[in-house]
């Protein structure tokens, strides 16, 4: 089950091996967020805490002999933008990416949406989110599907990602044109 992230105080950074980032989960009680950084802790696996001081009434205390190998940060919590562009041609909708790249451009697209996710979400999150019956701007736009594309705007760097039926394919070289997409009057900027 999702944690609701309106009211989240930190989360963890799972490490893997190389010390990459393998999974990031947010927590939402300091207690939960206190206990599961202890026990990561006394089993020896790699995590790295990051706690929003300004999300908690009173400072996260740990012992003073509490060593935290793989770091311990402190941020402020920031939300990530995201915008989603459709296409309203019907030969291209629901159409897998190799086929419509030779059939399409960024000109066959508008903007439908501009909305923030957070930075332990992931596309999945996106289209989850997007597919809900309470989905944001759900009476102005489809659900996200196949064809789709999704900008995401994190670490200062944009990426586009076009929708398969299983996945994502990055589509980079579409960034310049979608920039100048003319937005549709669906588009909203709500989370």
């Amino acid at each position: 089950m999702e944690e609701k992230t309106d009211k989240v105080v930190g989360y963890i950074e799972y490490l893997g091996a190389g010390g990459m980032i393998g999974e990031i989960v947010p927590y939402t009680s300091v207690e939960k967020f206190k206990d599961e950084i202890l026990d990561s802790l006394d089993c020896g696996r790699p995590v790295t805490p990051v706690v929003f001081s300004d999300e908690l009434d009173e400072p996260l205390q740990f012992d003073s002999d509490t060593y935290f190998p793989w770091g311990f940060r402190s941020e402020m919590r920031v939300q990530i933008p995201y915008e989603i562009y459709q296409t309203n041609r019907r030969d291209l909708v629901f159409m897998e990416y190799s086929p419509a790249r030779l059939a399409a451009g960024a000109k066959d697209y508008e903007l439908v949406y501009k909305g923030q996710m957070e930075r332990w979400e992931t596309l999945d999150s996106i289209y989850s989110r997007h597919n809900r019956d309470d989905r944001p701007n759900a009476k102005t736009m489809r659900s996200v599907s196949v064809s789709d594309i999704i900008v995401t705007h994190k670490d200062n760097e944009t990426h586009a990602f076009y929708v398969q039926p299983i996945g994502y394919k990055q589509v980079d070289n579409l960034l310049p044109e979608l920039e100048n997409a003319t937005p549709s009057k669906a588009e909203q900027h709500e989370r």
